[in-house]
Order: structure tokens, then sequence, then C-alpha cells
């Protein structure tokens, strides 16, 4: 296992997340975050506000993708979380702000610690969601033990 394997729980992976809003979906992931031990009472706030300022979305070649992350200090201990939301949500594009719409969220929770792993995390990501094989795996995992084992063996 690397060390960003460390970083997912099976607790975090979240299937059918119902919401209409960027909001409705991070507020439901937030609580979820919160009640596990992993952000501090500030982290909603925050997350929704690096959003609006800094848009998370990413259209890979095979999957369009939100990464959505508050900064360190929100953070209690590092995680990823990864949710699969039921309905299309609109985000803005990393970078560009045009729209986008996916159904696909990796919140990233870093911590001043491990701050260095935002860019291989990153990274890391860019290089699975353009890959055809991993991408199919990925839409074909129907529950927590078969997600988390896909990251485990690609992370």
């Amino acid at each position: 296992m690397s060390e960003l394997s460390n970083l997912f729980d099976k607790e975090l992976i979240l299937f059918n997340v119902e919401g209409s809003t960027r909001q409705n979906i991070f507020e439901q992931v937030s609580k979820v975050l919160d009640s596990n031990g992993y952000t501090q009472s500030t982290f909603l706030d925050a997350l929704n506000k690096r959003e609006d300022e800094f848009p998370t979305g990413v259209v890979t070649a095979n999957l369009p993708i939100a990464l959505p992350h508050a900064n360190p200090e929100n953070v209690k201990r590092p995680f990823i979380a990864v949710v699969q939301t039921k309905n299309l949500i609109t985000v803005q594009q990393m970078g560009i702000g045009d729209d986008e719409e996916t159904k696909n969220f990796f919140f990233l929770g870093i911590v001043e610690e491990t701050q260095d792993l935002q860019v291989k995390l990153l990274q890391r990501f860019m290089e699975l969601m353009n890959d055809k094989e991993f991408v199919n795996k990925f839409k074909s995992a129907a529950d927590k033990d078969s997600m988390y084992d896909l990251f485990m063996n690609n992370f």
C-alpha cells in the first residue's frame, strides 16, 4: 500500500447520495466526515467557500469528476471520500469555471503535515480517470467493499 491508499476508509464510500445541488451534496458528506472524526466544525463552510473561489470540476477522457477540498486547518485527519450521487450535479470546472455535470465526487482531506500529497493526489486521480479500464471498473463497483478494493489496488 502506498501513502495515498492509507487515506481511504470504507465508511467514506457513499453511493446514491441524493441532492439537487453541490451544496446539498457537500452538506451530507460533511455530516459523514464530521461524525467519523475527520473534520472540524468549520469544514462545510470552508469547503463551500473554497469551491466558490476555486472550482474543482474536471472533465477527464472517460468520466467527469469533482475533487472538492477545504484548507488543511479544517481537517482533523487526512482522508479521501468517494461519493457517487443519484443525480447529476452541476459543478464548475477547475481553472475555467464552465458548467460541468457529474455524479462522481472525491472529497480530499489534507492536513498541514501532508499538504505535499495534494499534488500527488490530483495527478493520480487524473491518471486513473483517463484510464478506460479503471473507469469501467469504477463504474461497475456496486458496493463499499469492491470500491474500496479498487482504490486499494490502484492508489
